[in-house]
């Protein structure tokens, strides 16, 4: 896989597992709710590990990219969604599992937000400038 391949994989590897850690958190309550073996406390530090993986892929991807295309939007999407998944994490002992799951989804939402632009920003970069391209 050449480095040009790399930048798009990474962005579409970063919106699937933003992805699935939005899908993970709105479900997550829902699934508390209704299980009698599953206790509250069965989540902790789940928060950490899923921010680790999310933050190291946005950090490289969204790096690379900007190197291309300097978009701004991409940078607040991605620094507000790291926000609100460190707001989620630090949070979590005071807020209901309620706010908790909202603050993960907005924040793996806005993340799905920044690749998918950050994506769509690399590919103009490589073509012919067009109305698609937002810019």
């Amino acid at each position: 896989m050449t480095e040009t391949n790399i930048k798009p994989t990474a962005d579409k590897l970063g919106i699937l597992i933003s992805g699935l850690c939005a899908v993970h958190c709105a479900l997550f309550p829902i699934l508390l709710s209704i299980s009698v073996v599953l206790p509250d406390w069965a989540h902790i530090g789940h928060g950490w590990f899923w921010f680790t993986v999310i933050a190291a892929l946005a950090v490289w991807s969204i790096a690379h990219g900007w190197k291309q295309h300097h978009d701004g939007r991409v940078l607040i999407y991605s620094s507000a969604g790291l926000g609100f998944l460190i707001l989620a994490i630090v949070t979590e002992p005071w807020t209901s599992v309620w706010l908790e799951s909202a603050l993960y989804v907005v924040g793996g939402c806005l993340m799905v937000a920044a690749h998918w632009r950050n994506y769509r920003r690399c590919g103009c970069v490589k073509h012919e400038h067009t109305a698609s391209c937002e810019h």
